[in-house]
Order: C-alpha cells, then sequence, then structure tokens
C-alpha cells in the first residue's frame, strides 16, 4: 500500500520527486515557474497543473508563466479530447450556469444601488466633484484633471461649467495617446464627451513604440483638462480643506511666488530660485 503511495506521489511531483517537504516549502518562484512550464511542455492543461504541482497555483498564473509555449498538434487535440469529456463539460456547463447566476445577482445588487441615489442637489454635486478633483486633479500651478473614463470627464466638464463658473473659451485639452492610434478620430470620440471643438485642443503627447508603455488600439488614450486660473485652485483646495474640516497643505502645494523668483537664501552669492 505504501509503495502504491510513494509511486503515486512520485508521479504527481514528476521532476520534484526527490525533494523533501522542507524542500518544497522553500522553493523559489523561478523554481516554480520551471516545474510548471515542464508541466506544460508535457501538454497537461491547467487544471492537470494544479493537479500536479506540490504547491498552490491560480489559473491565471500558469497561464501567464506558459503563455509563450506553443503546444503540438497531438497534444492540442489531446486537451481538445478532454474539454469534449462528459466531465469537463460538465464543469464547464456547470461554471456558465454559476457565472450566469452571479452575472444576475450582480445587476440586482447595482439595481438596488442605482436606487438609492437621489438627484444630487447642488452641494452633494459640489461635494462629489470635490473628492473626484482631490483624488484626480492638479495640486500645483492650474487647475486641472486627467483620465481615460469618459464618465468620469463628463462629470468633471459639468462640475467646471457649472460649480466653478469656468467659461468655454478657458479649457485647454491636450490628449496623450500611443503612436499608430488615429488622432483625429480620438479627438471627435473626446470633443463630442466634454461638448468642445477640436479646435480647442492642442497638440497631442504621441507615445512612440518601444517606450515601455503597453499598447491598446481600443483605447481612446488620456485626456487633460486644464484651466489657467490660479485663484480658482486656491479655491477649490479650500473647499476641500473645509470638507476635511482643517487648515490642511494642499493650498501651500500652489506657490505664492511668480515663476523662478529670486530669494535669499542661506548664502547671498548663490540665490535660490522658486520653481
Amino acid at each position: 500500500m505504501f509503495g502504491g503511495f510513494a509511486n503515486g506521489l512520485r508521479e504527481r511531483l514528476g521532476p520534484l520527486a526527490q525533494l523533501a517537504e522542507q524542500d518544497i516549502k522553500t522553493m523559489k518562484n523561478w523554481e516554480k515557474k520551471d516545474l510548471v512550464r515542464s508541466f506544460r511542455n508535457q501538454g497537461l492543461s491547467y487544471r492537470e497543473i494544479r493537479q500536479r504541482t506540490p504547491f498552490t497555483i491560480s489559473k491565471s498564473t500558469i497561464s501567464d508563466w506558459c503563455k509563450d509555449i506553443e503546444l503540438t498538434a497531438e497534444q492540442k487535440a489531446r486537451l481538445d479530447k478532454l474539454f469534449k469529456d462528459g466531465s469537463y463539460k460538465g464543469r464547464l456547463l456547470g461554471s456558465k450556469t454559476t457565472q450566469l447566476a452571479r452575472a444576475k445577482e450582480t445587476e440586482q445588487i447595482k439595481e438596488k444601488a442605482r436606487l438609492e441615489i437621489n438627484l444630487l442637489t447642488k452641494n452633494e454635486f459640489r461635494l462629489a466633484g470635490l473628492m473626484l478633483y482631490w483624488a484626480e486633479g492638479n495640486k500645483k500651478r492650474k487647475v486641472g484633471v486627467s483620465n481615460s473614463d469618459p464618465e468620469l470627464i463628463r462629470f468633471m466638464m459639468k462640475w467646471f461649467r457649472e460649480i466653478c463658473s469656468v467659461s468655454e473659451e478657458r479649457f485647454k485639452i491636450y490628449l496623450n495617446i500611443h503612436s499608430g492610434q488615429d488622432e483625429i478620430e480620438i479627438k471627435k470620440f473626446w470633443s463630442n464627451i466634454i461638448n468642445l471643438p477640436v479646435s480647442q485642443f492642442g497638440k497631442s503627447y504621441i507615445k512612440k513604440e518601444g517606450t515601455g508603455h503597453r499598447k491598446n488600439i481600443l483605447y481612446n488614450g488620456t485626456i487633460k483638462i486644464e484651466v489657467c486660473d490660479t485663484n480658482l485652485l486656491y479655491k477649490i483646495l479650500g473647499w476641500i480643506e473645509g470638507v476635511i474640516g482643517r487648515r490642511g497643505p494642499l493650498a501651500q502645494l500652489v506657490e505664492h511666488l511668480p515663476l523662478k523668483q529670486r530669494v535669499a537664501g542661506p548664502n547671498p552669492a548663490r540665490p535660490i530660485f522658486i520653481q
């Protein structure tokens, strides 16, 4: 009996069959990755790999570690047969049923939450925008917010117009997009969101390929809304400090002095320049 158990354990662990339990507990991440990749190179499914590894691992991690491994035609055929097998099919159907039930439950939760939000009063709208600005907005030199979420930007533009009384011509708009994307179409997209003409957009920043930034051709870039009004910035920061109930350091982030104003330092021969 014990011999059968040992043989089963060795078959399960494969390359790690000779490792002691303590060795398994102290396996380095690269060792785990090598083991998982060795199983995948044998043509095993993610489920089979999880059954054989002597440590807990998610399917998403297996997928990430093995995404460059190309299975042979025979290995693919074997996996196709497994998925068509009754047991696998039953598990997939069960998983799909669970997903649909969860999706229905999620929508019910969201719908109930939506009904809990009444039409915002002006002050509630002011506070909601303040919290968004506190999280996403500029804290130095000029009023501004950058984001890629169209609904957030639509909300903030309404907030700037109605709460901050910013006139249309004072908005300065800039895009941050990737090389190869259609700048004209993306400008039209955001123009419809913010209800400003494309002619009011400034020069876009275009990230070149190979800069290390992930490229997504479906992505509409990041939009930056700016208003060059230091007094308004002070006002917004003051509102935020009013909400948190104290005179905090927020307003101190905005320099009172003009750009590069020279002030006396500890060494008169080497003045300090304030940016």
